[in-house]
Parts: C-alpha cells; sequence; structure tokens
C-alpha cells in the first residue's frame, strides 16, 4: 500500500495520516566511518567516482557543549575509500571552505571533475562581532553572515579545491543538496533563505548551460508566506528529460503537522514550478532523492520523532505516492541526527552515509549498507 500526496487545503493533523510504519532495511549493515571526541561532525555528502571509489565531505567543527552550526574553524573534511566504503582512508582527509564551511553537496562529472554545492558563511569569535559588522542572529551562534551558495570544482578527482575554482552562485543564500545534471547537460543548484526584504524562507534554483562556468538568475521553486511558511533544504531529481521532481523541508506555524516534507514540479527544466502539496513523509530534517536502476526512487532522511532513526520511503509511481512502510536503516539515540547521502552499489546494494551520535554521545559521520526490497 502506497500512501498519496495531499491536496493542500487539508490542514491540520487529523487530515494527514501521522501513523507510522517501519521495517529493518534488509540485509542492513553498519560502518562508522569518521567519529573524533573533540570533534562535532555532521551533514556528509558521498558521490562514486570511478569503479568502487567513493568520495565523502562533511562539516566538521570543534565540538562544544551545545550544537553550533557556526564556528570560526568550522571546515569541509573530504575523505575517500577505494573499496565502495567498507574502509576510509582517514589518515590523508584533506579540507576546504575554511573558516564557515557548512556541507558540500558533490556530483562526478566524469574525466576525474568533481563538482561541489558549497554552503558558505563567513564566521568570527563571540568578542569580534561589532568590530566585523556581524550580527548574531541567532543566540547560540557565532557571529556570522551567509555567503551564500557557490559552485566549486575540482580537475583531480576531488584531491585538490583551488581557490579561484569557485563561482557565487547564490548571494545568501543556502546550498544543501548536491547539484544536479539533466539530460540535456544542464547543471542546477537548489538553495534556499529569504528573498529580497523578505525575512521569509523560499526556495530556488540556478541552472547553468555550460557546464558550470556561467549560471543564470534564479528561478523560484517554491515561495514561502510570511509567518505561516518557510521553504528549506530544497531537493531536485530529474524524473524523465525536462520533468523534475522537487522536495522540501518545511516549516509552518501550526497549520500543518510538524516536519512533514513537501513536493512540486516543474515540466520545462526547473524553469516553472508547480505549487508545493504536502506529502505524509514526516522527518524534521532534510529530504534526500535518488533514482536506483530498477526506475524506483528512494526517499531517505532522519527522523527526529520517536521512534528516532535514519529511514527509507520508496516510489513507484515517480513519486505520486511513498510506501506505507519505511525502512529503518539505522536506529539513533535521539534527534540529532540525519542528511543523508546514498549511492547505488551493484546488485541492488545501497550505501548511505548520514551522521549520528554513537554510544558515548560523540556526533559522527555513519554509514549503512543495505538492500533493496
Amino acid at each position: 500500500m502506497a500512501l498519496p500526496l495531499l491536496p493542500e487545503g487539508n490542514r491540520g493533523s487529523a487530515a494527514l495520516p501521522m501513523d507510522f510504519t517501519y521495517r529493518s532495511a534488509p540485509k542492513a549493515r553498519q560502518t562508522q566511518i569518521f567519529y573524533d571526541r573533540f570533534s562535532y561532525s555532521a551533514f556528509p555528502h558521498v558521490v562514486r567516482l570511478e569503479g568502487d571509489e567513493l568520495l565523502l565531505a562533511f562539516r566538521q567543527a570543534p565540538r562544544e557543549d551545545r550544537v553550533r552550526h557556526t564556528h570560526p574553524r568550522s571546515i569541509i573534511t573530504l575523505i575517500r575509500s577505494a573499496d565502495g566504503g567498507q574502509t576510509w582512508d582517514r589518515p590523508n582527509a584533506s579540507q576546504m571552505g575554511a573558516g564557515g564551511g557548512q556541507e558540500l553537496g558533490l556530483i562526478y562529472l566524469g574525466h576525474g571533475k568533481v563538482g561541489g554545492a558549497l554552503a558558505a558563511h563567513e564566521v568570527v569569535p563571540m568578542h569580534e562581532g561589532e568590530r566585523s559588522g556581524f550580527a548574531q542572529v541567532h543566540e547560540h551562534e557565532y557571529p556570522f553572515r551567509n555567503v551564500g551558495a557557490l559552485w566549486c570544482w575540482s580537475n583531480n578527482f576531488g584531491l585538490t579545491w583551488r581557490l579561484e575554482n569557485a563561482i557565487l552562485v547564490g548571494d545568501g543564500l543556502q546550498a544543501c543538496a548536491p547539484p544536479v545534471r539533466l539530460a540535456d547537460g544542464t547543471l542546477m543548484i537548489a538553495s534556499y533563505g529569504a528573498l529580497g526584504r523578505s525575512k521569509t524562507s523560499s526556495a530556488v534554483v540556478h541552472r547553468s548551460q555550460d557546464g558550470g562556468a556561467t549560471w543564470s538568475a534564479m528561478a523560484t521553486m517554491a515561495r514561502g508566506r510570511p509567518q505561516t511558511r518557510h521553504y528549506h533544504e530544497p531537493v531536485v531529481l530529474e524524473l524523465a528529460p525536462g520533468h523534475l521532481l522537487g522536495m522540501l523541508r518545511f516549516a509552518d506555524q501550526g497549520q500543518y503537522p510538524r516536519g512533514i516534507f513537501w513536493q512540486n514540479e516543474s515540466l520545462d527544466n526547473g524553469k516553472t514550478w508547480s505549487r508545493p502539496k504536502p506529502t505524509p513523509v514526516r522527518s524534521g530534517a532534510c529530504p534526500r532523492l535518488l533514482k536506483v536502476r530498477d526506475g524506483r526512487l528512494l526517499l531517505t532522511y532522519g527522523r527526529r520523532f520517536e521512534p528516532y532513526g535514519i529511514y527509507a520511503s520508496l516510489s513507484e509511481d515517480q513519486g505520486k505516492t511513498w510506501s506505507k512502510t519505511s525502512w529503518r536503516l539505522r536506529q539513533t539515540p535521539d534527534a540529532d541526527q540525519g542528511y543523508t547521502s546514498s549511492v547505488e552499489l551493484d546488485g541492488g546494494h545501497i550505501f548511505t552515509a548520514s551522521y549520528a551520535k554513537d554510544a558515548r554521545g560523540i556526533t559522527g559521520i555513519t554509514g549503512t549498507f543495505w538492500q533493496l526490497p
């Protein structure tokens, strides 16, 4: 049985089926990729290069008494695996995005070129906020400014990232999902943030038709509504040439259940988008989409409501409905987790990276090998 999307007019918790049914993912096997007791590590992105080589990027920042999304020593750490995620070359990790790297969504373009959507902040110490001109926007964060969404690239399999290989695509906006390459070669980066004078978060997309050399003005994917609706952390997937599926994290002031995903579509390569509609999938973190080889859509996410964990849902009809039963990839001790990233290996096997706490309460990067049901 599958759960369909619901009309936007159906409001309130009673309108959405919030009962949650799950099973353990078939043949799930857990691994710890990176845990450091001095670090808060989160927001992983994994991509398959050539053969069995995987490249993984994540945010690494000093561990503090509370979770912070900004820090003057926040960086993007990159590590790789030569055996499909079985082992990772942690001693030879490299870094980029110094001083405010939040996350780096990865795409492999072939011939050694790796692209990335970098979410970049400028961050200063607490006592330097006035001199820097950065406001302390959030009570528990360092003074910072959101630089924006940047297109970055490496020409040597992600081994080095030259500073000049970066283009500011979305000024003041936040990237979250990896870039996508459409059937016609168009590159696309989705991001979110306040547009103009609005304080409401909206989702937008930027397009490049020359391999990332230049980028178009943004197209609005989902516009927020003041005080009632905020769209965050959009992800885009191409269903067929020119036909795109978008999914969004949604924040609402009580009209809809907390933590559900919304989704919409574009039929013209992302130039215009349909009105978003709520789905029955409840997370509280960001969605991540993957089209697997058998044609189904795979949605992975961290569930920040009990039962906590990393879960997957499947669609057999191009996202019109999602499976009533979710598949639990990993149980987690609390809601500080999620931000998944998956690659399909051989024989219907999936590798899903995420972040979560270990038994000591240290936040780090996890991996789950599992079989598609």
